[in-house]
């Protein structure tokens, strides 16, 4: 794997062992994230949910994200992100957090000053059948609790089920090959379309 674009283009990301279970989001639909996303990434801090590698939050870093908040629950793969956030020297715009990030984004206030965020989904693929409702539930949660202007972009194997997404009309779905994604803009109430 690599960082596609920005300030460590061509700079290889490690990735899991052979034996591990870990399903990095590949450079094609990365890029083709990126290509959708790109713009607003710039200038704002963005939450890596699912982390994994870290694939999507170290490629943000290097687009002008201010920030990064890897979220995995594995001490394994947080152990990869740290060494990739130095190998890329991005130590200090990383925070690695050992946690379940179904539980993690109940941390989230509402009212949070900060501005807006980007947000990068990317759950087991399973999760999707086998849990519903901790899905259903992530996406409520983030929906209700991240700022106005902020972004969600989701990953999942097939096409997520309307059921899942809060207000499905107002999500951008897209497919690359098996994979699928659901981005959400939280535009002001009154104002999304």
């Amino acid at each position: 794997m690599r960082i596609i674009a920005g300030i460590r283009r061509g700079h290889t990301i490690q990735g899991p062992s052979g034996s591990d279970r870990t399903r990095p989001t590949s450079d094609m639909v990365r890029e083709s994230i990126f290509n959708i996303v790109g713009p607003e990434v710039d200038g704002r801090p963005v939450i890596d949910l699912f982390a994994g590698t870290g694939a999507l939050g170290l490629e943000a870093l290097s687009r002008g994200a201010t920030s990064a908040t890897f979220v995995e629950k594995r001490g394994q793969n947080a152990a990869l992100i740290r060494k990739n956030l130095a190998t890329l020297r991005f130590e200090g715009m990383g925070e690695v957090v050992v946690a379940n990030a179904y539980a993690w984004v109940n941390q989230l206030e509402p009212d949070a000053d900060d501005g807006p965020v980007i947000v990068f989904i990317d759950p087991p693929y399973r999760d999707y059948e086998q849990q519903p409702g901790k899905i259903r539930t992530l996406f409520k949660t983030l929906v209700e609790r991240l700022p106005v202007g902020s972004m969600i972009v989701a990953e999942a194997g097939g096409r997520p089920d309307p059921e899942l997404l809060p207000d499905p009309d107002r999500w951008d779905l897209r497919r690359y090959g098996g994979t699928h994604l659901a981005i959400r803009a939280l535009e002001p109430p009154g104002e999304e379309e």
